[in-house]
């Protein structure tokens, strides 16, 4: 049997269009391998354009609203709650992996620029207990009871 692990994160400020992510796992054991990724998939972290804009960057953060309509004041785009995060927006990089052993899986997207130069550190790394269930048994039939005793005994069919 298998067992699905969804892994997922913001892509944080300062990644630009054909940046990626490549993801890394420990395969359930140990520290993170960070020279063989899981799989062969590039994780666009602007996927479709998203990510380019948010909240302060958008025409409600520029117009009227945007900038404010006081004397000597930026506009609520243009400070700092229209700047980061939340106003430039984000997109979010998720990865879905089979495992098919129990471990202590720890995962972590390295990043790299659109030349395939890697970015200083990792978003982050996450980790997660795995246990995967036992294939079902084999069909049984009852072979006798002993009531007095309470004693089942089963066999395979």
């Amino acid at each position: 049997m298998t067992a699905a692990v969804t892994i997922s994160f913001a892509v944080p400020a300062a990644y630009n269009r054909g940046d990626y992510a490549v993801l890394y796992s420990n395969g359930g054991d140990g520290e993170i391998d960070f020279d063989t990724p899981v799989d062969s998939q590039r994780y666009e972290l602007f996927p479709d354009g998203a990510g380019i804009y948010g909240f302060g960057h958008v025409p409600f953060g520029h117009y009227r609203f945007g900038h404010g309509s006081s004397i000597r004041t930026a506009g609520f785009g243009h400070m700092p709650f229209g700047h980061y995060p939340f106003g430039h927006g984000t997109a979010i990089v998720e990865a879905t992996i089979e495992v098919e052993e129990c471990g202590s899986y720890k995962f972590a997207f390295g990043c790299f620029d659109s030349a395939g130069n890697a970015h200083e550190g990792s978003p982050g790394e996450a980790e997660v207990e795995v246990h995967i269930s036992p294939a079902a048994p084999a069909a049984l039939t009852k072979t006798s009871f002993d009531k007095d005793t309470g004693v089942l005994v089963l066999a395979a069919a």
